[in-house]
């Protein structure tokens, strides 16, 4: 548990004494070369840490003996990487290396774009990192992508944030429900936007459900299968996305960003709600995982949108690292599932290990 708690602990204290930068000018130092290089460690070296580990080991050796079958909205960028994956010596090794690089510099390209990158990352440590990084490889590597394109979107490259998704979808194609976004900014006409959202969700949604048609009615739908904590993780995200609706003017963004990060928080919300009528809370929970970098986005921003003064700022930000420090104290001794997590286990520190058994 220790090791978790370090992960936390690190950005933490450089939060603590960052200052916010407007203008964005981070420096891409040391410090974060060792944040990063520490994520992808951490994550794509672990060995059976995760909750994703014994499915992921399972469709490795099933790959090993039988044909995989591509089709173009069955993620076939995962399917050829675990095909590959079961026939070197790596074997899931490497798929847990491939997400744990592209977590990393994913998540460190978008904490650097921030005003307070450390208390971005600080706030992403608990459940983006540990939690999905760990425990959910195709929807990590899938949201990994979808960072990369936020910069992007961020800096008015909507082509550029489009080609992340869509290599986002190589591996998770669930991702591309988040494809309107780029389609969204494209015009500043409010009833424009909302007509071409609504048109490209409906479309991008209907391939892919039917695409994972017999997943979803079998597994989720028809057990009524219930994802455990749903609720409180999908509240987690809801939380700032209420507190950016309501308060939008405390925020410096320019409007393409405004219009962008309105458009996830509005998601974020509508996904609360459906939690209540969805007849499996584990498609919205797992849809809803794509929203989670709305925390990360608008806790970084508290500080500096609602304190006046250094002091100030200072206390929120320590309040936002004691919520998180809760959560993360929480999940780490009551969750149910936490024992594929505990302890903490790194193929470097493992003695015997047969990657090709």
């Amino acid at each position: 548990m220790l090791i978790y708690w370090l992960m936390f602990a690190f950005p933490s204290a450089m939060a603590l004494v960052e200052q916010s930068d407007e203008r964005h000018r981070q420096r891409f130092g040391f410090a974060w070369i060792f944040a990063m290089l520490g994520l992808i460690l951490l994550i794509g070296f672990r060995w059976e840490t995760g909750g994703d580990w014994g499915n992921y080991s399972r469709m490795v050796e099933q790959a090993l003996w039988y044909p995989t079958h591509f089709s173009p909205l069955g993620d076939p960028g995962f399917s050829l990487l675990i095909t590959y994956a079961a026939h070197t010596s790596l074997g899931l090794l490497l798929i847990t290396a491939a997400s744990g690089v592209l977590m990393g510099i994913a998540l460190t390209r978008f904490c650097i774009h921030q005003p307070r990158p450390w208390l971005c990352l600080a706030v992403a440590v608990p459940y983006l990192v540990v939690v999905m990084g760990m425990g959910y490889i195709r929807q990590g590597m899938a949201i990994s992508f979808l960072l990369m394109g936020l910069v992007s979107l961020k800096e008015g490259r909507t082509l550029r944030y489009c080609a992340w998704v869509c290599c986002g979808a190589l591996f998770h194609s669930t991702v591309l429900i988040l494809l309107p976004l780029g389609v969204m900014v494209m015009t500043r006409n409010i009833l424009l936007q909302g007509l071409l959202g609504l048109a490209s969700l409906g479309l991008l949604a209907r391939a892919i459900l039917l695409a994972h048609a017999d997943t979803y009615v079998v597994n989720y739908i028809d057990s009524e299968m219930s994802s455990s904590g749903a609720m409180v993780r999908l509240a987690m995200t809801a939380l700032p996305a209420a507190i950016f609706l309501a308060f939008p003017g405390r925020f410096e963004l320019n409007d393409r960003e405004r219009s962008v990060w309105k458009g996830l928080s509005l998601a974020a919300i509508v996904a609360f709600v459906a939690l209540f009528f969805s007849p499996s809370s584990t498609v919205i929970d797992r849809l809803g995982l794509y929203l989670i970098p709305v925390q990360c986005f608008v806790y970084c921003r508290l500080p500096d949108a609602f304190a006046g003064n250094r002091r100030m700022k200072s206390l929120v930000t320590v309040a936002v690292i004691l919520g998180y420090a809760l959560a993360f104290f929480v999940w780490l001794t009551f969750a149910v599932n936490v024992e594929y997590w505990l302890p903490y286990r790194s193929y470097f520190f493992e003695d015997g290990i047969c990657l090709e058994c």
